[in-house]
């Protein structure tokens, strides 16, 4: 396994974005309640991102450690990607789409689109990597995955920075 310092580096990086996530939420205060979508839902992303990234950097370890051949450990490591990245979007999407519906969660292409789209793409790479198509179950396919991760929670960062430098009651954008 030859990626060992790189998933460490993600792993950090992810450990340090969950660490940013609390020092917002604590700058949220009161805010940071399901009554305020606008705020509670980019930072509970934000949290679940952090972690799932640092639990998928330090899967890889895992299968290697109890004897198994790389291309195993980076097909489950694929696999466990895809099913965590399933999970918060199943979790997370739809609240997030009734918020912007509402009215409660601002909209901005800048953040919206890449935020769509990232997480399929992860998805699919993933699942790709662990069938062994296009990539011959390697530690690359793994990586894609995992930066894309990383790109997705530095904007989901930089959105509740924006959100919560909104002034409280502010105007609502459709």
């Amino acid at each position: 396994m030859d990626a060992e310092g790189t998933l460490e580096a993600i792993a950090e990086i992810a450990i340090s974005i969950t660490g940013f996530a609390g020092f917002a939420g604590a700058l949220a205060g009161e805010r940071l309640g399901p009554a305020h979508p606008g705020v509670w839902l980019p930072f509970w992303v934000m949290i679940s991102s952090g972690l799932c990234i640092l639990f998928a950097a330090l899967f890889p370890f895992l299968p290697r450690y109890l004897g198994a051949p790389d291309q195993v450990s980076w097909a489950a490591s694929s696999a466990v990607l895809a099913v965590l990245t399933a999970c918060n979007l199943a979790f997370f999407m739809p609240r997030i789409l009734r918020a912007q519906r509402d009215g409660v969660l601002f909209k901005i292409p800048a953040f919206d689109l890449p935020l769509r789209v990232s997480p399929i793409i992860v998805l699919v790479s993933q699942v790709l990597n662990t069938l062994g198509v296009g990539l011959p179950r390697s530690a690359g396919g793994l990586l894609i995955g995992l930066d894309l991760l990383l790109l997705i929670s530095g904007l989901n960062f930089a959105f509740l920075l924006y959100v919560l430098g909104r002034p409280r009651g502010g105007p609502r954008q459709r």
